[in-house]
Protein backbone atom coordinates (compact mmCIF):
# COMPACT_ATOMS: atom_id res chain seq x y z
CA UNK A 1 0.00 0.00 0.00
CA UNK A 2 1.67 3.69 -0.52
CA UNK A 3 0.56 4.51 2.85
CA UNK A 4 2.76 2.05 4.16
CA UNK A 5 6.01 2.85 1.83
CA UNK A 6 5.41 6.88 2.99
CA UNK A 7 5.19 5.85 6.54
CA UNK A 8 8.53 4.38 5.97
CA UNK A 9 10.35 7.07 4.12
CA UNK A 10 8.68 9.86 5.93
CA UNK A 11 7.48 8.73 9.19
CA UNK A 12 3.92 10.45 8.69
CA UNK A 13 1.47 8.58 6.91
CA UNK A 14 0.79 5.36 9.25
CA UNK A 15 -1.85 7.55 11.77
CA UNK A 16 -1.45 6.61 15.28
CA UNK A 17 -3.90 4.36 17.00
CA UNK A 18 -6.13 4.51 20.19
CA UNK A 19 -5.82 1.75 22.45
CA UNK A 20 -8.94 -0.75 22.01
CA UNK A 21 -11.50 0.05 23.64
CA UNK A 22 -11.81 -1.75 27.34
CA UNK A 23 -14.21 -3.77 28.67
CA UNK A 24 -17.33 -2.21 30.42
CA UNK A 25 -16.80 -2.42 33.77
CA UNK A 26 -13.56 -2.63 36.18
CA UNK A 27 -11.29 -5.28 35.56
CA UNK A 28 -9.31 -7.23 38.09
CA UNK A 29 -5.34 -7.65 38.06
CA UNK A 30 -4.66 -11.04 37.15
CA UNK A 31 -3.28 -13.53 39.23
CA UNK A 32 -2.88 -16.34 37.44
CA UNK A 33 -1.02 -15.57 33.99
CA UNK A 34 2.15 -13.28 33.28
CA UNK A 35 2.84 -10.98 30.38
CA UNK A 36 6.55 -10.44 29.37
CA UNK A 37 7.73 -8.18 26.36
CA UNK A 38 11.07 -8.11 24.67
CA UNK A 39 11.41 -6.22 21.90
CA UNK A 40 13.41 -8.36 19.41
CA UNK A 41 14.23 -5.85 15.53
CA UNK A 42 14.11 -2.71 14.04
CA UNK A 43 12.34 -2.70 10.85
CA UNK A 44 14.31 -0.40 8.68
CA UNK A 45 13.94 1.04 5.27
CA UNK A 46 17.33 0.07 3.40
CA UNK A 47 20.88 -1.33 4.01
CA UNK A 48 21.92 2.56 4.91
CA UNK A 49 19.17 2.51 8.33
CA UNK A 50 20.21 -0.75 9.35
CA UNK A 51 22.33 1.29 12.04
CA UNK A 52 19.98 3.40 12.89
CA UNK A 53 17.07 3.71 15.41
CA UNK A 54 12.92 3.30 13.69
CA UNK A 55 10.04 3.81 14.43
CA UNK A 56 8.94 0.07 13.65
CA UNK A 57 9.89 -2.48 15.69
CA UNK A 58 8.97 -6.05 16.15
CA UNK A 59 8.64 -7.27 19.50
CA UNK A 60 8.28 -10.79 21.35
CA UNK A 61 5.81 -10.96 23.42
CA UNK A 62 4.98 -14.23 25.84
CA UNK A 63 2.07 -15.11 27.96
CA UNK A 64 1.62 -17.49 30.15
CA UNK A 65 -0.64 -19.23 32.84
CA UNK A 66 0.36 -19.41 36.69
CA UNK A 67 -2.49 -20.57 37.33
CA UNK A 68 -5.25 -23.74 36.69
CA UNK A 69 -7.33 -21.57 34.68
CA UNK A 70 -6.93 -20.95 30.43
CA UNK A 71 -7.58 -17.93 29.28
CA UNK A 72 -8.73 -16.76 25.51
CA UNK A 73 -6.92 -14.10 23.60
CA UNK A 74 -6.39 -11.88 20.22
CA UNK A 75 -3.90 -9.58 19.77
CA UNK A 76 -6.67 -6.48 19.85
CA UNK A 77 -6.19 -7.27 23.75
CA UNK A 78 -3.05 -5.77 24.18
CA UNK A 79 -1.82 -2.47 24.36
CA UNK A 80 1.50 -0.65 24.59
CA UNK A 81 1.85 2.56 26.65
CA UNK A 82 5.09 4.42 25.55
CA UNK A 83 6.99 6.38 28.47
CA UNK A 84 5.79 10.04 26.82
CA UNK A 85 2.18 8.69 27.80
CA UNK A 86 1.10 7.94 23.79
CA UNK A 87 0.12 4.64 22.78
CA UNK A 88 2.32 2.34 20.28
CA UNK A 89 0.20 1.15 17.11
CA UNK A 90 0.31 -2.40 17.27
CA UNK A 91 -0.52 -3.68 13.19
CA UNK A 92 -2.74 -6.33 12.27
CA UNK A 93 -1.47 -9.50 10.70
CA UNK A 94 -2.20 -7.94 6.94
CA UNK A 95 -0.28 -5.14 7.74
CA UNK A 96 2.60 -6.74 9.55
CA UNK A 97 3.08 -9.13 6.93
CA UNK A 98 3.41 -6.14 4.49
CA UNK A 99 6.13 -4.33 6.36
CA UNK A 100 7.94 -7.31 7.07
CA UNK A 101 8.17 -8.12 3.22
CA UNK A 102 9.40 -4.08 2.18
CA UNK A 103 12.06 -3.76 5.35
CA UNK A 104 15.56 -5.54 6.32
CA UNK A 105 15.97 -6.17 10.08
CA UNK A 106 18.23 -5.00 12.70
CA UNK A 107 18.75 -5.99 16.56
CA UNK A 108 16.23 -3.83 18.75
CA UNK A 109 19.03 -3.57 20.92
CA UNK A 110 21.25 -1.32 19.78
CA UNK A 111 24.20 -1.83 21.95
CA UNK A 112 25.92 -4.21 19.20
CA UNK A 113 26.97 -1.22 18.04
CA UNK A 114 29.99 -1.68 20.78
CA UNK A 115 30.92 -4.53 19.20
CA UNK A 116 33.79 -4.21 17.50
CA UNK A 117 33.92 -5.82 14.17
CA UNK A 118 29.76 -6.31 14.32
CA UNK A 119 27.71 -7.02 11.27
CA UNK A 120 25.02 -3.83 9.79
CA UNK A 121 22.10 -4.49 11.88
CA UNK A 122 23.80 -6.77 13.89
CA UNK A 123 22.00 -9.73 12.79
CA UNK A 124 24.45 -12.46 12.68
CA UNK A 125 24.72 -14.93 9.90
CA UNK A 126 20.77 -14.64 9.35
CA UNK A 127 19.68 -13.09 5.61
CA UNK A 128 17.53 -10.13 5.85
CA UNK A 129 14.85 -12.27 4.15
CA UNK A 130 15.04 -15.39 6.44
CA UNK A 131 14.80 -13.31 9.63
CA UNK A 132 12.05 -11.49 8.21
CA UNK A 133 9.93 -14.72 7.27
CA UNK A 134 10.70 -16.23 10.87
CA UNK A 135 9.34 -13.04 12.23
CA UNK A 136 6.03 -13.34 9.79
CA UNK A 137 5.44 -16.71 10.52
CA UNK A 138 5.29 -16.57 13.96
CA UNK A 139 3.12 -13.69 14.78
CA UNK A 140 1.12 -13.48 18.22
CA UNK A 141 -1.91 -14.63 16.71
CA UNK A 142 -5.52 -15.67 18.47
CA UNK A 143 -5.55 -18.08 20.98
CA UNK A 144 -6.08 -19.83 24.69
CA UNK A 145 -3.17 -19.98 26.48
CA UNK A 146 -3.43 -21.98 30.31
CA UNK A 147 -1.60 -24.77 32.47
CA UNK A 148 1.70 -26.06 30.40
CA UNK A 149 0.48 -24.20 27.35
CA UNK A 150 1.84 -20.87 26.71
CA UNK A 151 1.10 -18.64 23.93
CA UNK A 152 3.72 -16.17 22.12
CA UNK A 153 4.68 -14.39 19.34
CA UNK A 154 5.95 -11.21 17.75
CA UNK A 155 3.84 -7.81 17.08
CA UNK A 156 4.98 -5.05 15.11
CA UNK A 157 4.20 -2.21 15.89
CA UNK A 158 4.83 1.66 15.18
CA UNK A 159 5.85 4.06 18.22
CA UNK A 160 5.18 7.02 16.01
CA UNK A 161 8.77 8.35 15.81
CA UNK A 162 12.01 6.56 16.03
CA UNK A 163 13.35 5.41 19.74
CA UNK A 164 16.66 4.45 20.49
CA UNK A 165 14.73 1.75 22.77
CA UNK A 166 11.55 1.46 24.67
CA UNK A 167 12.84 1.40 28.27
CA UNK A 168 9.72 2.45 30.46
CA UNK A 169 6.71 1.56 28.05
CA UNK A 170 4.07 -0.83 29.34
CA UNK A 171 2.57 -3.86 27.77
CA UNK A 172 -0.83 -4.67 29.09
CA UNK A 173 -2.92 -7.42 28.36
CA UNK A 174 -6.67 -7.94 28.75
CA UNK A 175 -7.72 -11.79 28.71
CA UNK A 176 -11.02 -13.29 29.01
CA UNK A 177 -10.99 -16.34 31.36
CA UNK A 178 -12.47 -19.71 29.22
CA UNK A 179 -15.87 -20.69 31.22
CA UNK A 180 -16.94 -17.66 32.90
CA UNK A 181 -15.32 -15.07 30.00
CA UNK A 182 -14.34 -12.53 33.42
CA UNK A 183 -11.58 -10.71 31.86
CA UNK A 184 -8.39 -10.27 33.79
CA UNK A 185 -5.63 -7.52 33.42
CA UNK A 186 -2.01 -7.50 33.40
CA UNK A 187 0.58 -4.83 32.91
CA UNK A 188 4.42 -5.59 32.48
CA UNK A 189 6.75 -2.35 32.41
CA UNK A 190 10.57 -2.62 30.58
CA UNK A 191 13.03 -1.81 33.17
CA UNK A 192 14.98 0.96 32.38
CA UNK A 193 18.76 -0.36 31.81
CA UNK A 194 21.62 1.52 32.62
CA UNK A 195 23.54 3.26 30.05
CA UNK A 196 25.40 0.57 28.38
CA UNK A 197 23.59 -2.25 29.20
CA UNK A 198 22.32 -5.08 26.96
CA UNK A 199 18.62 -5.76 27.09
CA UNK A 200 18.99 -9.52 25.54
CA UNK A 201 16.54 -8.87 23.19
CA UNK A 202 17.15 -11.98 20.55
Amino acid sequence: MMCVGLALAIGGCVPRSQPAAPPTGPVAAATDFTVVAVPAYRLVTGPTALDAPSRLLAVRVHIESTGQSSYVFAPGDLTIALPDGTHARIFDRARADELLRRTLLGEADMSYLMRPGHLPGGVGTYSAEALAAMVETNLLSDGIFGPGQPLQGYVVIDTGHALMSLDGASFEVIARRQGDDIPARYAYQLATAPYGATTGAQ
